[in-house]
C-alpha cells in the first residue's frame, strides 16, 4: 500500500499484514475440504456426459523439451526424482511436491509435446498413463483434486486431447470427457472459495477452459470470467507495473496462462475477452519496465522469467519507469539500468519465496551484469529442486546486493506459514530527477525491533550513467516497541556480487577495485572504478567469491565486493561508495 507526503516522498507497506491465513480462513479451508471428500460432494459432480470437445486449442506456451525427452523414454521424472510411467505411484509421498502436482496437473503433457514427433509407442504410453490416472484418482483427493491442479489440469487435457485419447477407445474417451466435466463442477464450488493469489488465477482459467470446450457452458463462463476478474484486480494494480506478489516470474507466469485462454477463445473463432486482452497488456507493460539492459528482469522474489517468456509475451526494456505500487524505482541514463527493490517484501498468502530484498540493487551496463542479486530459485518450470540450503541462500538479504547487519536477515524467511515480528513492514522511499541526476532515497525498518536501527540508501546516477554513487547509513531509533538484543558493537556487510561477465582486482590502497566488463566484440570491453569509504568506523573491501544462477537456472561462479565494519550500540554508521565507468579499454 502506498501513501505520498507533501514532499513527493511516499511510503509503502505490506498489505494483507504477513501472518499468513487466519485461524478462521485456515478452519474454513479445513471445512470446504471435508465437504469436498462428502458422498454430498460426489453428488454434486454428476451431470450430463459431454459427448465431445467443442474445439481443441493449440497451447502457445512450449514445454520442457529436456523432460520431454525423459517422458518419451518412458520416465516421469523432474526436480531430481523419477518414476516409470508403466509403474509409477502417481501419489508417491517421498516425491517431491512440485512433481506430484506436476503429475495431478498433467502438466508431462506439454513438456512430451515439446520434444518432437511421438511415436505410436509414446502416444500408446501417455494415453495409458492418464487411464491409470483416471483410475486412481476418480473421486476427490486433497492434493490431485486442489483446485488450481485441477484448472491446469482440466486445460492440459483439453489443448492436448488427441495425445491423451489418441484411438478409438470409447471407454476411455468418454471417462476423459467425463472427468473434464466433473473437474468443472468441482471448481465451481472450490474456486470462488480460494483466497487471493495465482492459485486462484489458475481454477478460474479451468473454469473458463471448460466452459468455453464444453457444450452447455455459457453461464458458467459468466461466472467464471467474473471470478477471473476479481482475482486479476487483487492480483495487478491499477498502473500494471508489478503483481501483488512483487516477483517478475509470477507476473510471466500470470502472462502465460492469459495466454493460453486467449488460444481457447482464438479456438473458438472468438477474439480474446476484453478482460484478458488488457490484463495481458498490464503484464507486458510490467514485465517491460523492470527489464534490464539484457532484456530481463532481475530474479526479485522467486525468480525471473526467461528470454522465451519475454518473447512471448512480446515485453522489452521500455523508457516506462515502474509505478510506485510496484515497490520498485530504476534510475536509467546512458547505457547503465539501475534496479532497486523498494518495498516490503510480499504478504506470505501472496508468494511463498518472498525474498529479504529490501533496498537491494541490481545494474546492468548495456547488455551486460555490472551488479546483480545471487538468483531465483524457481524459473519458468517451477522450483528448480535446489539444495533447501541453497534455495534460502537465495532469498537471503546476503544473496543481494545490499547492507546486511549483524548476519540476519531485514525479513524473516519461512517456507510457509505466519511470520513472527521482526522484519520489514514500511519503506520510505524519495525520488526525483534533475538536470544533476537521478536521485534515490530509501529507508526501512527491518532491523528496527530488533536492534534498533533503521536501513537508508542513498543513490545518485549522473546524465551520462557513468557515474553511481551511493550511502549506505545505519540510524538508530528508539521507543515503541524498539527493544535492541545487543549491548555491544555490531557487524554489517554491505555486498555487491558483480555479474558473471565482471572481473574485479582490488586497488593497492584497499579502498577500491578495477571491475573489467568484456565487451561483444574486441575493442568493446570496459571498465569501472569501485570506491568506498568509511566514515564513521574503520571497515575492509575485500574481493570474495559467489554464485549467480541465470535465467535458465545455470549456476556460474562469481565475485562479490565485500565491505564489512562495526556499528556501536546507539550508534551510526555511515560507508559512501561510487561505481564511475573509465570509458572503452582498447585491447
Amino acid at each position: 500500500m502506498a501513501g505520498e507526503a507533501d514532499d513527493g516522498s511516499f511510503r509503502l507497506t505490506r498489505d494483507l499484514g504477513d501472518r499468513g491465513p487466519s485461524l478462521t480462513e485456515r478452519l474454513s479451508e479445513r471445512l470446504d475440504r471435508l465437504s469436498f471428500a462428502s458422498p454430498f460432494h460426489r453428488m454434486r459432480l454428476k451431470g450430463r456426459f459431454p459427448l465431445k470437445l467443442i474445439a481443441v486449442p493449440e497451447d502457445p506456451v512450449p514445454g520442457d523439451p529436456a523432460l520431454g525427452q525423459r517422458l518419451k523414454g518412458g520416465r516421469l521424472f523432474r526436480d531430481g526424482y523419477g518414476q516409470s510411467m508403466q509403474e509409477a505411484r502417481l501419489d508417491a509421498p517421498d516425491a517431491p511436491e512440485s512433481w506430484r502436482q506436476w503429475v495431478h496437473g498433467w502438466g508431462w503433457l506439454r513438456d512430451l509435446s515439446s520434444a518432437g514427433p511421438l511415436t505410436k509407442v509414446e502416444v500408446a504410453r501417455a494415453e495409458a498413463l492418464a487411464k491409470r490416472w483416471l483410475a486412481r484418482f476418480h473421486e476427490y483427493d486433497e492434493e490431485a483434486w486442489s483446485p488450481a491442479v485441477t484448472g491446469r489440469r482440466i486445460l492440459m487435457a483439453i489443448c492436448y486431447a488427441p495425445m491423451v485419447m489418441p484411438g478409438h477407445d470409447h471407454i476411455h474417451r468418454s471417462a476423459v470427457l467425463n472427468g473434464v466435466a466433473r473437474w468443472g463442477r468441482h471448481l465451481d464450488r472450490a474456486a470462488p472459495r480460494l483466497q487471493p493469489g495465482f492459485a486462484r488465477a489458475e481454477a478460474a482459467a479451468g473454469l473458463i477452459g471448460c466452459a468455453l470446450m464444453l457444450p452447455g457452458g455459457d453461464e458458467r463462463l459468466v461466472r467464471a470470467e467474473t471470478l477471473l476478474a476479481e482475482t486479476l484486480q487483487q492480483l495487478l494494480p491499477e498502473e500494471g507495473a508489478a503483481n501483488a506478489s512483487r516477483s517478475p516470474l509470477d507476473l510471466a507466469r500470470l502472462g502465460d496462462l492469459l495466454l493460453l485462454l486467449a488460444a481457447f477463445h482464438q479456438a473458438r473463432a472468438q477474439k480474446p475477452s476484453a478482460l484478458v486482452a488488457r490484463a495481458l497488456e498490464q503484464v507486458r507493460t510490467g514485465l517491460s519496465a523492470l527489464a534490464m539492459g539484457d532484456g530481463l528482469p532481475s530474479p526479485w522474489h522467486g525468480g525471473g522469467p526467461d528470454a522465451a517468456q519475454m518473447a512471448r509475451l512480446r515485453a522489452a526494456p521500455s523508457e516506462a519507469p515502474p509505478s510506485r505500487q510496484s515497490g520498485y524505482q530504476r534510475l536509467q541514463a546512458g547505457a547503465t539500468r539501475v534496479m532497486v527493490d523498494a518495498g516490503p517484501p510480499p504478504a506470505v498468502r501472496l508468494c511463498g519465496t518472498a525474498h529479504a530484498s529490501t533496498l537491494a540493487l541490481t545494474a546492468t551496463d548495456g547488455a551486460r551484469h555490472l551488479i546483480v542479486s545471487c538468483g531465483g530459485e524457481c524459473g519458468p518450470q517451477g522450483p528448480r529442486g535446489f539444495p533447501p540450503e541453497l534455495a534460502m541462500g537465495l532469498r537471503s538479504t546476503a544473496g543481494h546486493s545490499a547492507l546486511v547487519l549483524a548476519d540476519t536477515n531485514s525479513s524473516r524467511l519461512h517456507e510457509s506459514g505466519p511470520r513472527r515480528l521482526g522484519g520489514v513492514e514500511e519503506v520510505l522511499v524519495e525520488a526525483r530527477s534533475t538536470r544533476e541526476g537521478q536521485w534515490f532515497e530509501g529507508r526501512h525498518d527491518g532491523w528496527r525491533r530488533r536492534f534498533g536501527q533503521d536501513h537508508v540508501r542513498r543513490l545518485w546516477l549522473s546524465p551520462e550513467g557513468d557515474d553511481l554513487r551511493g550511502e549506505d547509513r545505519l540510524e538508530p531509533v528508539r521507543g515503541g516497541l524498539v527493544r535492541p538484543r545487543s549491548a555491544q558493537a555490531l557487524p554489517f556487510a554491505i555486498r555487491f556480487h558483480l555479474g558473471p561477465e565482471a572481473e574485479a582486482t582490488l586497488t593497492q590502497d584497499g579502498r577500491g577495485a578495477l571491475i573489467r566488463l568484456p565487451g561483444a566484440r574486441p575493442g568493446q570491453d570496459s571498465a569501472w572504478a569501485f570506491r568506498a569509504s568509511f566514515n564513521h568506523a574503520p571497515g575492509v573491501l575485500a574481493i570474495e567469491p559467489s554464485l549467480f544462477v541465470d535465467a535458465d537456472g545455470g549456476t556460474h561462479e562469481i565475485q562479490q565486493l565485500l565491505l564489512t565494519s562495526l556499528v556501536e550500540p546507539g550508534g551510526t554508521a555511515d560507508v559512501s561508495w561510487s561505481f564511475r565507468k573509465q570509458g572503452a579499454r582498447k585491447n
